[in-house]
Formats: C-alpha cells, sequence, structure tokens
C-alpha cells in the first residue's frame, strides 16, 4: 500500500487564543504530520501566522492585558525542517495587507493556480 498524501488547509486564525496552552492547531498539525506525509495550506485569516513579524505585544482587549497572544513562528519553522511542505495562499496575505511582509523560512507562498494543479496528488484534503 503506498502511503497516502493529504492537504491539510487552515483557514481561521487565533481561535482559543485566551485560553489556548500548548495544544493550538499548529501543533495538530505538526502531529498528524508524524503519522503521514501531509502539506500544510494557510489561507484567510490564517496567512498571518506566516509572516515573520515582530515579537507580539500583550493582548489588550477591554483594556486590559490578556497576555500575549500565540506566535506560531517556531512551529512553521519545525514543520518544515521536519520536511512538511508549508504554503500560504498569496491572495490571503494581500487581502491582510501583508503582501510584501517576509514569511517564516520555509513558508512558501502559492496562487489559487498553483493549488489548482497540486490538487490531483493529494488523497484527501483536510479542513482545520
Amino acid at each position: 500500500m503506498t502511503a497516502r498524501a493529504t492537504l491539510i488547509v487552515v483557514e481561521r486564525s487565533h481561535r482559543g487564543t485566551l485560553e489556548q496552552q500548548y495544544a493550538h492547531v499548529l501543533w495538530l498539525v505538526r502531529s498528524l504530520r508524524r503519522q503521514a506525509s501531509a502539506t500544510l495550506l494557510l489561507r484567510g485569516a490564517a496567512a498571518v501566522y506566516a509572516v515573520d513579524h515582530a515579537a507580539p505585544e500583550p493582548l489588550r482587549l477591554a483594556g486590559r492585558a490578556w497576555g500575549i497572544a500565540p506566535d506560531y513562528r517556531e512551529t512553521l519553522q519545525q514543520l518544515t525542517e521536519d520536511g512538511a511542505e508549508v504554503l500560504v495562499f498569496a491572495d490571503s496575505l494581500a487581502a491582510l495587507g501583508f503582501c510584501r511582509q517576509p514569511l517564516v523560512p520555509g513558508v512558501r507562498p502559492v496562487t489559487e493556480q498553483d493549488i489548482v494543479a497540486a490538487w490531483p496528488k493529494y488523497d484527501r484534503i483536510w479542513f482545520l
């Protein structure tokens, strides 16, 4: 039996930011990647994870500091170092105003045409 390839698409960002401890969505992707071949595609609001930005500022809600928003740059780098392909949808970066920002090393921007062309190589597509 041949290995099955999976495309994992993450579109929503910062889910559960306040209550999150260690098991964030990219932690889950990394765990799944250890079990089978997988490519990660960041799109929509989750494209912000791919931006190599300065350390996050404390999160402020209703005038109160609630800690620091999660920083996923290290997890993305670990994924690429583990051999995972990590992609970010270029249109999402543009819509968020990050098209000229540097990306986390190893993350590759892709167009809609790139995704459509690559679609057949995946046996499964998971939306997390």
